[in-house]
């Protein structure tokens, strides 16, 4: 199946069900580093947003794509140059899905490793078109969950931000495309008290090879070691502030 279509019905999902989204950089000290983009879709269990089955479901899995790909590639090699080159590039990235029918938890999760800070632009595109058989199981399993045949992509969200690194700061802050659009859609209707408002939790988490001296957006938490901060939204706060989770972060000397 599509790798973009891993998370089937996941729009559907996120307006109709509780969702967290978390994404999390952690980077070394010569720019390279890992990104995770996850999803924690428990609460739509636990609030009966799954279809009814007798039977208990438990599932822990990881995918390792590098492993995947060197003990699939003497099928790989008999591919076009061209198809191959297209599904090596999924080499940097590893996925995880846990779902427990008795525990009420589906969470799943999409590594990709980087060389600098602007490769993250390219996680999107690489998992673009990709078609993967060993990977029906997760896009099968929320289709399960839904009884529905749509489907809907992995949001891009590194498109909407820029993010900057080097020895001496780090920068994450929306595009102007993004911020445009963002403007342009909001919801004038939405009010903080509003259940819907927090249907959808977004979760940011940033570590760094170096001690932090100082940090631009209040609504950034330094972690206790002084080398990563956390931020956290609804869908309230990114409407009203779509640049609530931009940040400079300076590093000590």
């Amino acid at each position: 199946m599509k790798i973009k279509n891993l998370v089937v019905l996941f729009v559907a999902i996120l307006i109709l069900n509780s969702c967290e989204i978390v994404q999390e950089i952690n980077f070394n000290e010569d720019g390279s580093g890992k990104y995770n983009l996850g999803f924690d879709m428990s609460e739509m269990m636990k609030m009966g947003g799954t279809k009814s089955d007798s039977t208990n479901q438990q599932i822990d899995t990881i995918i390792v794509f590098a492993k995947f790909l060197e003990e699939k590639k003497d099928s790989i090699a008999k591919l076009s140059k061209e198809e191959q080159e297209k599904i090596n590039l999924l080499k940097d990235f590893d996925m995880y899905i846990k779902s427990d029918t008795v525990t009420k938890q589906l969470k799943m999760n999409i590594g990709y490793t980087f060389k600098n800070a602007n490769e993250l632009e390219h996680f999107h595109e690489k998992l673009k078109d990709q078609n993967i058989k060993e990977l029906d199981l997760f896009g099968s399993k929320i289709k399960s969950e839904k009884g529905d045949d749509k489907k809907g992509g992995i949001p891009n969200l590194n498109e909407a931000f820029t993010t900057t690194f080097s020895k001496k700061k780090f920068t994450r802050k929306i595009t102007a495309k993004a911020l445009a659009d963002a403007i342009k859609k909001k919801d004038t209707s939405m009010k903080k008290d509003n259940p819907m408002s927090d249907m959808i939790r977004f979760k940011q988490r940033f570590t760094f090879p170096y001690k932090i001296k100082s940090v631009s957006n209040k609504n950034t938490r330094i972690l206790p070691d002084f080398k990563g901060i956390e931020q956290e939204a609804n869908m309230y706060d990114l409407n009203y502030n779509p640049n609530y989770f931009d940040v400079e972060v300076e590093f000590e000397d």
